[in-house]
C-alpha cells in the first residue's frame, strides 16, 4: 500500500449523488467526494454508508445503488469482501469500497436480509442511526440532550452475534451510551466507532468519553474521527469556520488516553458540514501534514491513516 494511503472510515457519498446531481467519475464543484477528488487526496478505501436504513425498501433500495455504483467501469471502484482484497484493489487502480449500512431496522430478526446481504459484499453496519429500531437505541443529535437509558434488545444481540459468526463489522456509532457497552459485553470480534469524536474535547452525546475509549482499545477497536464542526468544538456549534486542526487535536486525545493503535478518520464527507480549511477529500493532505508537523513518526501515521481500519478487516473479516 502506498505510503499514508488513506482508509475512510465513514462517507454518505451514495445519498449525496442524486440529491446533488452529479457522477462520482467526474470532479464537481458540490459535495465533498468524487473519484478525481479520491485520487487527490491518496485515500485507498472508503466504507460507502447506505443511508437510511430504517426500512427493507431503503436497504434494498441502497444496496441496487451501491451495486450499480460499482459495476460502472468509469468509477474505478472494488467492493471489498476479504482483507487481502485492498492489495488487489491497489494492483488494479480501484478504490476500495466498504459496503457499511448505517442503521439496520430494516433487518429482519431472522436474519434473511443480513445473510443476503452479505454474500452482496456487506461487510459493516451500524445497529442504528440516531433512533431507536427492535435491535436497539441511537444517541440524539441534540447537545446535552438526556441520556438514552434503553440499550441492545435481545434481538440486537443476536444481531451481533450473527455479525460475529459472518464476519461483519459492528460500528457503534451513533448508538446511545447503554447501547455502546452492551455491545461490548456481547462481542467476540472488534468493533468500531466508525465517524464519531472524543466528549472529552467536544460534549455532544455523539462522541466517546474516555471510559469508552478505553473500553473501545481493550475490545481491540478503533475509533474514526469525524469531522463534523459541531462534533469537533467545545461548543458543539456547526460553524464552518472550525479550525482544521480540530481533527488531528481528537486524534491527539485519543493517542493520550489509549496509543496510536485505535484511531483513523472518519470524515462523514458528503454527510456533514465540515470545516472551511478541510473542503471536501482533498482535505486529507493537509491533515497528514498536520499530523507529521505534530512529529508522528511515519509508523504512526500509517496507522492512523490505514493500518487500524486494516487490523480490522484482518481481524473480523473471513
Amino acid at each position: 500500500m502506498k505510503k499514508y494511503a488513506i482508509i475512510d472510515g465513514h462517507t454518505d457519498v451514495l445519498y449525496a449523488l442524486p440529491q446533488q446531481m452529479r457522477k462520482f467519475y467526474q470532479e464537481s464543484e458540490r459535495g465533498h467526494v468524487d473519484l478525481p477528488r479520491i485520487k487527490k487526496g491518496n485515500v485507498s478505501a472508503m466504507f460507502f454508508a447506505i443511508y437510511p436504513g430504517v426500512n427493507q425498501y431503503y436497504i434494498l433500495k441502497g444496496a441496487r445503488e451501491l451495486l450499480e455504483l460499482v459495476q460502472e467501469p468509469k468509477n474505478e471502484l472494488m467492493i471489498i469482501k476479504k482483507a487481502s482484497d485492498v492489495d488487489t484493489a491497489e494492483k488494479e487502480n480501484k478504490i476500495c469500497v466498504i459496503f457499511h449500512i448505517e442503521g439496520v431496522g430494516g433487518f429482519d430478526t431472522e436474519f434473511h436480509i443480513l445473510n443476503l446481504l452479505y454474500r452482496l459484499g456487506l461487510r459493516s453496519f451500524g445497529i442504528t442511526w440516531s433512533d431507536t429500531n427492535i435491535f436497539g437505541s441511537g444517541s440524539s443529535f441534540m447537545p446535552g440532550a438526556p441520556e438514552e437509558t434503553r440499550g441492545i434488545t435481545g434481538e440486537g444481540k443476536e444481531l451481533i452475534q450473527e455479525a460475529n459468526k459472518l464476519g461483519v463489522i459492528v460500528d457503534v456509532s451513533h448508538l446511545s451510551d447503554k447501547s455502546f457497552w452492551d455491545v461490548l459485553e456481547v462481542t467476540k470480534k472488534p468493533i468500531i466507532a466508525s465517524h464519531s469524536c472524543c466528549r472529552a474535547i467536544s460534549p455532544h452525546v455523539r462522541n466517546l468519553t474516555d471510559e469508552m475509549l478505553k473500553a473501545l482499545a481493550d475490545n481491540g477497536g478503533v475509533m474514526g474521527i469525524n469531522f463534523a464542526n459541531a462534533f469537533l468544538r467545545e461548543d458543539c456549534g456547526r460553524e464552518a469556520d472550525t479550525p482544521y486542526t480540530k481533527i488531528i487535536d481528537h486524534i491527539d486525545h485519543v493517542v493520550k488516553v489509549v496509543g496510536p493503535d485505535h484511531v483513523g478518520f472518519g470524515s462523514d464527507f458528503d454527510g456533514t458540514g465540515v470545516p472551511d480549511e478541510v473542503k471536501d477529500v482533498t482535505g486529507f493532505n493537509k491533515l497528514v501534514k498536520e499530523l507529521e508537523s505534530r512529529k508522528y513518526s511515519e509508523e504512526d501515521i500509517n496507522k492512523i491513516c490505514h493500518g487500524n481500519f486494516q487490523r480490522i478487516f484482518e481481524k473480523v473479516w473471513k
